[in-house]
């Protein structure tokens, strides 16, 4: 996505000071963003180029359009709302549709109308996530960020929020404007729960992920539940749903599982009020698998570096070259 504002990030000197001197009815501040320059508007290079050579300006601008604006109301609201798993699985179903050939994130489950939107596994995404976003995405999309962009910082924060690592985001993701561009099909795309360890590889392997990659990703589960309306299993990972760290590692080693049979007719294994799935428990029922559980489960930082690799790999599958800076 092309950046479409011109941020204001000093007032000395150049056209905001000369701006507010002829405007002080108008006056913009650090952090304002100009939006239109003398009709321009969505090509920042056309309105750097009106701003250097028309002699009189007609400015529009928008109050504290930033990134640091953004970050601050994504940290916001996931302290109020307490959404920030949700907005984890948002961010991995939208780009965790890659299978290698096609699918990537384009946010194309916010269009209604079939596709990613109605495929089973992004239950309550739709209907839960997109919503808490919606105040935001008002706000910052299509100005300053995309709504693809916005769905990965939004999981970025989320994660560093919850006590996670400070994960990396990179910009440019280019938004579906229609069902028909986000991923063909629904199979073999995502993982399901009641699946085991090969379930998992055949899964994560086209979209180019190894095994250490698979224990890291799956360590998101440290965090969230699973709802029975949604994903037919019931129950949080472990205690404390809203902090990201490496219980979920421990609790596999560490409790006693059993399995039980749920409502839907699910089978899942719990421990007291925890549950785990049976792609979980393959994590220590696989021995290759095992030796990064036992690893992350007594070296969190160990955990958090090779999350932050396999996570940003996630984020950008079937991505073209992406950008440091929004």
């Amino acid at each position: 996505m092309r950046r479409s504002v011109l941020p204001i990030l000093v007032i000395s000197g150049g056209i905001a000071e000369m701006w507010n001197k002829q405007h002080p009815e108008k006056k913009m501040n650090t952090g304002d963003s100009i939006t239109e320059v003398n009709g321009i508007k969505g090509n920042v290079a056309l309105m750097l180029e009106k701003c250097k050579s028309d002699q009189t300006l007609e400015l529009t601008i928008c109050k504290c359009l930033t990134y640091g604006h953004l970050v601050a109301d994504l940290e916001k609201l996931m302290l109020v709302k307490g959404c920030g798993p949700i907005m984890i699985r948002l961010s991995w179903h939208d780009a965790g549709v890659f299978n290698g050939s096609d699918g990537c994130p384009n946010a194309a489950m916010r269009l209604a109308g079939g596709g990613e939107h109605a495929f089973g596994a992004n239950a309550g995404l739709p209907q839960v996530a997109i919503p808490l976003l919606q105040a935001i995405s008002d706000k910052y999309v299509p100005k300053l960020i995309s709504h693809a962009d916005l769905w990965t910082l939004a999981a970025n924060v989320a994660i560093k929020v919850m006590g996670g690592p400070d994960i990396v985001t990179h910009f440019g993701r280019i938004d579906a404007q229609s069902p028909s561009e986000g991923a063909t099909a629904a199979t073999g795309r995502l993982p399901d729960g009641d699946k085991d360890a090969q379930h998992l590889r055949d899964i994560f392997r086209p979209k180019g992920f190894t095994d250490k990659d698979i224990v890291a990703l799956s360590g998101a589960h440290t965090v969230g539940a699973c709802h029975a309306d949604r994903s037919g299993f019931e129950g949080p990972w472990t205690a404390d749903k809203l902090k990201f760290d490496n219980t979920y590692f421990q609790d596999l080693l560490n409790k006693t599982w059993t399995m039980e049979t749920v409502k839907s007719g699910n089978k899942q294994y719990r421990s007291g009020k925890e549950m785990m799935l049976t792609t979980d428990m393959a994590l220590v029922e696989d021995p290759k698998f095992k030796e990064y559980v036992m690893k992350y489960a007594s070296n969190q930082g160990a955990f958090f570096d090779d999350y932050k690799e396999a996570w940003v790999k996630l984020q950008e599958l079937g991505c073209g070259q992406l950008r440091d800076i929004l």
